[in-house]
């Protein structure tokens, strides 16, 4: 459950950063900009990392069931954007939304996993 908490601790003020670069609120040149740039990658993967391992204060054999939709479902939408982009954008634009492109996955299956996990939570409780 600690590894949990430092994966959020990474990974919110990463995506907040990334979010205010990605849409030019903050912008850095030279050096400073590689390394901003770098660390907002690396917190949000090592962030995300750390939410998609750790394990859940109830760990059984559903929720592992659920880890395991939820990747195959993120890895469908994941599919379908990337396709999408492909097909849909191009020249500078398709660049910085394949800059973007590159932690996406991640973000998807935290995203599809939290609510297949809320879902489940509140069926649980509406069984008791």
């Amino acid at each position: 459950m600690q590894f949990h908490v430092v994966g959020w601790l990474l990974f919110v003020p990463a995506a907040i950063l990334g979010f205010l670069i990605y849409f030019s609120l903050i912008s850095c040149a030279g050096t400073i900009g590689t390394v901003l740039n770098d660390a907002v990658i690396i917190g949000i993967t090592i962030g995300s990392i750390f939410l998609v391992c750790s394990k859940e204060k109830h760990e059984d054999e559903m929720i592992r069931s659920i880890r395991l939709a939820s990747l195959l479902n993120a890895f469908y939408i994941y599919s379908i954007i990337l396709i999408a982009s492909v097909l849909l954008i191009n020249g500078l634009a398709f660049i910085k939304f394949m800059t973007a492109n590159l932690i996406l996955l991640p973000l998807i299956y935290v995203v599809v996993f939290r609510l297949e996990i809320h879902r489940y939570n509140k069926m649980s409780k509406d069984e008791e």
